[in-house]
C-alpha cells in the first residue's frame, strides 16, 4: 500500500511491487484485492500495473469527524463495518440514554429497512447508511417534518459536494430522493417510547443513500445511484458529515422556512396526476403541492381538497409505483 500511496494517481508495475516486497506477483494481486475490499480504489491495467486512484473511499469515524463543521451539533460518531441496520443499532443506544446528536454510520447493513416493511439493499462499500439519535423539543405533530428535513438535507449535501447535480435532484413525497428518474435515497424515521411513561423520548432518523453504482436486484425497483460510474467526486465520510450537519441544524428548528421551501421546489409530484389508497379503496387526484407541515395536498376526483399525511402514491401515467 505504501508504494501505491507514494505513487497515487500513477501506475506501478506488478513486477516492481513484487520485487520491492520480495513476494510473487500473485501475492501482490491478492493484496490489491484485499485493499479493494476495504474500499480503496485501485485500477489494474495489463502491461501497466496498479494505480491507486487520487480519490479512495473509506468510511471511518475519524474521516467523518474531520469533515464536520467546527460548530457541529453532532455529539458522537460511531462507525461500524457491519450491522443489521443503523436504525436498530441507534434504537438500542437510545433506550439506554444515548445523547441527542449521536451519529451511527455503517459500511454495510445486513437487514436495511425502509418504510412499510420494505427492504433497503445495503451492499458493502456502495452506499452510505446512517442514523441519528434526536431528542427534539417538539410535539408529535411535527415528527413528519424531521423526515421532510432529512430529504432536504440529502439534496443540499449532495449539491454542496457535487455542484453538477444541481437541478437534477427531486423529492418524492414523503421520504425518497430521486435523480435522473432513479431513487437514490430513502429515509426512515422512528420514535422510541419510554417503557414506563409510554411517551416519545427520542427519534431515530435513518438515511440510506446509494452512492456508487452496482447491479441492483429487481426487488429494488427503479433504484439508482449518485454516480453511475467509478468517477466519484466525493467520499462517503464527507457526505455523511455534510448530511448530519444539515439534519442537526434543521432539528434545532423544524420551523425554519428553508426546510419546506427547499422541499417544495424539489417535489416531483406537484402538478402530477396520482393514485393512492384510502383503506381498501383506490383513489385518484391531482397534486396541488405541499402544505406547511409536509403533507401532500391533493384535489380528489370530487374536486375536494384533501391532505395526505402518510401512505404511498402512484403515478397515474403508467400506474407504476415510484416509492
Amino acid at each position: 500500500m505504501h508504494s501505491l500511496e507514494l505513487n497515487r494517481g500513477k501506475f506501478v508495475s506488478g513486477e516492481e511491487l513484487a520485487e520491492s516486497f520480495g513476494v510473487t506477483r500473485a501475492a501482490i494481486w491478492k493484496a490489491v484485492e484485499s485493499l479493494r475490499e476495504e474500499g480503496h480504489r485501485i485500477t489494474a491495467v495489463t502491461n501497466k500495473g496498479y494505480k491507486l486512484e487520487k480519490f479512495s473511499d473509506i468510511l471511518t469515524a475519524k474521516g467523518i469527524k474531520s469533515h464536520l463543521k467546527n460548530d457541529s451539533k453532532v455529539t458522537r460518531v460511531i462507525c461500524l463495518t457491519e450491522t443489521d441496520s443503523t436504525n436498530n443499532y441507534a434504537k438500542r443506544l437510545a433506550v439506554n440514554g444515548e445523547s441527542h446528536g449521536t451519529l451511527i454510520a455503517a459500511n454495510h447493513q445486513t437487514s436495511g429497512r425502509g418504510r412499510r416493511g420494505h427492504n433497503f439493499e445495503s451492499p458493502a462499500g456502495k452506499g452510505l447508511y446512517m442514523s441519528l439519535i434526536l431528542r427534539p423539543n417538539c410535539d408529535a405533530g411535527k415528527f413528519q417534518m424531521i423526515t421532510v428535513a432529512d430529504a432536504v438535507a440529502v439534496c443540499l449535501a449532495v449539491e454542496d459536494l457535487y455542484p453538477e447535480s444541481r437541478g437534477s435532484l427531486g423529492i418524492k413525497w414523503v421520504n425518497d430522493v430521486y435523480t435522473r428518474g432513479k431513487k437514490i435515497s430513502g429515509i426512515l424515521t422512528e420514535a422510541v417510547t419510554g417503557f414506563e411513561s409510554g411517551e416519545i423520548e427520542s427519534v431515530i432518523t435513518g438515511i440510506g443513500i446509494n452512492v456508487s453504482h452496482w447491479d441492483f436486484p429487481k426487488e429494488a425497483g427503479n433504484a439508482g445511484s449518485i454516480f453511475e460510474d467509478e468517477n466519484m467526486m466525493f467520499g462517503r465520510d464527507e457526505l455523511c458529515a455534510r448530511v448530519a450537519d444539515y439534519v442537526m441544524a434543521f432539528a434545532e428548528n423544524l420551523d425554519d422556512p428553508q426546510i419546506i421551501s427547499e422541499y417544495r421546489k424539489r417535489s416531483i409530484l406537484t402538478g402530477r396526476e396520482v393514485s393512492f389508497m384510502k383503506g381498501e379503496r383506490k383513489c385518484y387526484g391531482h397534486v396541488e403541492g405541499i402544505d406547511d407541515s409536509g403533507g401532500l395536498v391533493i384535489v380528489n376526483e370530487s374536486g375536494e381538497k384533501e391532505i395526505l399525511r402518510s401512505g404511498e402514491v402512484f403515478m397515474i401515467r403508467d400506474e407504476e409505483k415510484i416509492s
